[in-house]
């Protein structure tokens, strides 16, 4: 009996211990950029890159690993040197998911660092250097 109960005790401390699914592990934090939206899949960018041209529209794809809740999104572009550039915020119309998609206009050529927030809690998403030519 007392090694029935020490087998049925070990086999439920494995089967709580063991790592359960988690659905947004497919998800990572991450900012990219690029120079338009792909027109069969929108969540996906075309012209992937960290160059681009003053004035032009740079669009960007913020996914979290973290639903982002229906939280504003904001892109903080900085100048290389820490200084700061620009804020762009975003009214987010989805009260759930992992990604946002939007885009935004550096006028001044130079090097700059664009960070993805949410504005919910402050919580920085992720970062990248570019430059515009």
């Amino acid at each position: 009996m007392k090694k029935l109960f020490f087998l049925l005790f070990i086999a439920l401390s494995v089967v709580s211990c063991s790592k359960k699914s988690d659905p947004s592990s497919e998800f990572s934090n991450k900012l990219t950029l690029g120079t338009g939206w792909n027109t069969s899949n929108y969540s996906d960018l075309i012209g992937v890159g960290t160059s681009f041209t003053a004035s032009t529209a740079i669009y960007f794809r913020l996914e979290s690993a973290d639903d982002l809740g229906g939280s504003q999104v904001r892109i903080k572009i900085d100048k290389q040197d820490g200084t700061a550039y620009k804020s762009y915020d975003y009214t987010n119309a989805q009260s759930y998911g992992h990604i946002f998609l939007s885009s935004f206009t550096v006028i001044d050529p130079g090097s700059y660092k664009a960070t993805g927030i949410l504005v919910t809690g402050l919580k920085t998403v992720a970062s990248i250097n570019f430059t515009v030519n």
